[in-house]
């Protein structure tokens, strides 16, 4: 196993190490599918790099609304072709999100939600590509969502409140020259089964090597 490999698990581990016996067994898994998808997206001939910064909604009805606003940050991924029409990603994002005020009663009381999910998965592109990826995109990811919520008390001392969730998140997007677009429906199965957790907006550079002739 490479070098890259280690330090991607250890990484990973780390941020999940207090989580319960659950949250480990998802870990391994996702841990064995990233280590089948490293070494193409290392070595493939046809990867490129993309950075960008993301805009993250609330879900109505998933529970995140009470305890936060608006969420922004910013993301890498790495993308490797596959084919002529599918690629596979990984994606690390981090997503601040606005303080609320989750009860009424008591306006004192403050929340503040930060979020790092860790995903892998897929893209299709429905146009047949040449040399690099182009053009319309749907892409599905899975893979894992530590997030840490803040609470402030006026009479009470604060209080941090870590959980580590499975996450899924389908999309759609576009590519055009260096520019990417894109809308996932980010799901946090753990905290909110199947409601949309925040509606996840991202608009990236991608470092691409090659353009088609």
């Amino acid at each position: 196993m490479s070098n890259l490999n280690k330090l991607l698990k250890k990484l990973v581990l780390r941020l999940i190490e207090k989580n319960n016996n659950k949250m480990k067994n998802i870990l391994v898994m996702i841990c064995c599918l990233a280590t089948l998808l490293t070494p193409e997206i290392v070595f493939g001939q046809k990867t490129f790099i993309s950075i960008g910064g993301e805009l993250a909604l609330p879900g109505s009805s998933s529970g995140l609304n009470m305890n936060a606003g608006t969420g922004f940050g910013g993301s890498l991924r790495v993308e490797s072709s596959w084919g002529k029409h599918v690629s596979g990603l990984a994606t690390i994002t981090y997503l601040g999100f606005a303080q609320a005020h989750p009860y009424s009663n008591t306006p004192a009381t403050t929340a503040r939600v930060k979020a790092i999910p860790i995903q892998v998965g897929l893209k299709y592109y429905p146009k047949e590509r040449k040399i690099t990826s182009k053009g319309i995109f749907i892409s599905a990811e899975l893979g894992l969502m530590p997030t840490t919520t803040h609470f402030t008390y006026e009479a009470n001392p604060d209080l941090n409140f870590k959980e580590t969730g499975f996450s899924v998140a389908p999309g759609l997007g576009y590519l055009l020259g260096n520019l990417e677009s894109s809308f996932r429906l980010q799901y946090n199965l753990t905290a909110s089964a199947f409601k949309v957790y925040y509606y996840n907006f991202r608009l990236a550079y991608a470092f691409l090597k090659r353009k088609d002739k």
